[in-house]
């Protein structure tokens, strides 16, 4: 039984790595969604800000005015671009921490089965040396003279 409780360490040490994965997993999917929700944010808020130009265009503006208009939209466009490869990287990293996690969920489940094996094993060995055992018996039993 001393394989089954190393088996049973590995196991334990299998879970609490399983479980940080897991952790690990949903922190990188709720900092991706957080960045997505951002981009999204900042996509709508370029295309109200693009309508609300377009608005006071149509009334006439002046130089001054369009060229901050321009140098804010390209602002704008510049922070969705980094917002979006911001992104990019977070669904990288929640990728791999998925994969992390797939592994160590299998690690979990390996070493669920081989404890199971082994236990059955056992089980059976002790059965069959029982089995021999009576099986002894009732050989001696069958050569003892009767009463």
């Amino acid at each position: 039984m001393a394989g089954l409780d190393t088996l049973t360490l590995l196991l334990e040490q299998a879970e609490r790595a399983r479980d940080e994965a897991l952790a690990a997993a949903s922190e990188a999917q709720t900092r991706l969604a957080r960045a997505q929700a951002q981009a999204d944010d900042l996509q709508n808020y370029q295309g109200e800000y693009h309508q609300r130009w377009q608005g006071q265009a149509r009334s006439g503006l002046g130089i001054e005015t369009l060229q901050c208009y321009q140098n804010y939209g390209g602002r704008l466009r510049e922070a969705i671009g980094q917002q979006g490869q911001l992104v990019q990287v977070l669904e990288a990293r929640w990728q791999a921490q998925r994969t992390e996690l797939q592994e160590r969920e299998l690690r979990v489940a390996s070493l669920r089965k081989l404890i199971e094996r082994r236990q059955a094993e056992a089980l059976q060995k002790a059965h069959r040396q029982e089995q021999k055992l009576n099986d002894e018996w009732a050989a001696r039993s069958a050569r003892l003279p009767k009463a």
